[in-house]
């Protein structure tokens, strides 16, 4: 797992975890990271190291508390 540093920070991934209830929220913010189908989900290959401060954003914005990253 890649581990990068930026803003002071190490962020290693991003996890949706169970309650998501799909609003779209996540993907209109950071469309490069996130992806809703059926579910909601990060992208394969998601460019985190470059997107950290959108994610950061995500994560505040989400309705239901359910992004988390793991520094």
């Amino acid at each position: 797992m890649l581990s990068i540093y930026k803003n002071n920070c190490f962020m290693k991934k991003v996890i949706i975890n169970p309650g998501c209830i799909t609003c779209g929220t996540c993907e209109f913010i950071a469309p490069e990271i996130f992806e809703i189908t059926d579910v909601c989900r990060v992208k394969k290959d998601a460019p985190i190291e470059q997107c950290t401060d959108t994610i950061n954003r995500a994560i505040a914005q989400c309705p239901v508390q359910v992004i988390e990253k793991q520094d």
